[in-house]
């Protein structure tokens, strides 16, 4: 399991989010299965859920990469 976790949450929803209604789609790719479950951990750790969970990480590497 990831070491760097906190007990906080990662980012809450913004308000944007909340009252946007966006269009869903299905992503659909293959991890490793010890990817899978730090992964489902580290969103439950931070009571989000795991499609928050990759587009706050997607936008931070968008950020970092430019």
């Amino acid at each position: 399991m990831p070491t760097n976790l906190t007990s906080k949450k990662l980012h809450p929803k913004s308000e944007s989010t909340k009252t946007e209604k966006k269009k869903m789609v299905a992503l659909n790719f293959r991890v490793p299965a010890d990817f899978k479950r730090d992964f489902k951990i580290a969103a439950a750790t931070h009571e989000i859920t795991q499609s928050d969970l990759l587009q706050q990480a997607f936008e931070e590497w968008k950020t970092k990469r430019g």
